[in-house]
């Protein structure tokens, strides 16, 4: 019953103008421009959340009207870089994965990881959202985002489930604890999943993976 009830205001959220959603929470200014842009990305297919929350973001911290829409612009050209990758990769973007995509170019990586990272999976929309949102986190750890779009791609294509990707930011930290660089790290990483896909595809090397052989029983006259 409570979900019932909680779906009108849902929609009627929805309905309501960026502007209104953000009244009384930025200046006038920054809610005309974050109107604008949103009315144009929400026409091309891309989510306003993300802009939404910017403003906020910048409202709530006082930051001077004129940076709030520069990083608004900002906001609206990653996530048209996200958008135009996933298209290079044949995927149909939908809103989740192109903010996971523009949340990963925010930490440095740039359309074409986020193509190479789409063409890596035939899985499902959620494998892509988390292999980007994990991209982008290894990419914040120090991983070079070459390096981080690789070993997503690598996890991606050795079929390993969505825990084996939301591992990775863990694994490489814990390599870096030891006093290994990001980098090296999450290439050692990398290697084992690309030798994980190889393996799937072709099998085990010749002697592993299968049963000892059993000496044949001596015969009796």
């Amino acid at each position: 019953m409570s979900l019932l009830l909680a779906l009108p205001l849902v929609v009627l959220a929805q309905q309501q103008g960026i502007a209104a959603r953000l009244d009384g929470r930025v200046p006038a200014t920054v809610a005309a421009v974050a109107e604008s842009l949103g009315t144009a990305a929400r026409a091309r297919g891309l989510p306003i959340d993300p802009l939404i929350q910017k403003a906020i973001e910048g409202g709530a911290k006082g930051v001077p009207a004129e940076r709030v829409s520069a990083a608004l612009r900002l906001v609206v050209a990653q996530l048209d870089t996200a958008a135009a990758g996933l298209r290079a990769a044949d995927v149909t973007p939908d809103t989740l994965a192109i903010a996971a995509g523009a949340f990963a170019i925010t930490a440095g990586l740039n359309g074409g990881d986020v193509a190479s990272i789409a063409r890596s999976t035939s899985r499902a929309d959620a494998a892509l959202v988390v292999g980007l949102r994990v991209a982008g986190t290894l990419a914040a750890l120090g991983v070079p985002p070459q390096q981080s779009a690789d070993l997503v791609s690598a996890t991606l294509a050795s079929g390993r489930p969505a825990t084996d990707l939301l591992a990775l930011p863990g694994r490489v930290q814990a390599e870096m604890a030891r006093g290994i660089p990001a980098a090296q790290a999450a290439a050692g990483l990398a290697r084992a999943a690309a030798a994980a896909a190889a393996q799937g595809r072709h099998g085990p090397p010749p002697g592993r993976g299968q049963p000892p052989s059993h000496p044949t029983p001596p015969q009796h006259p």
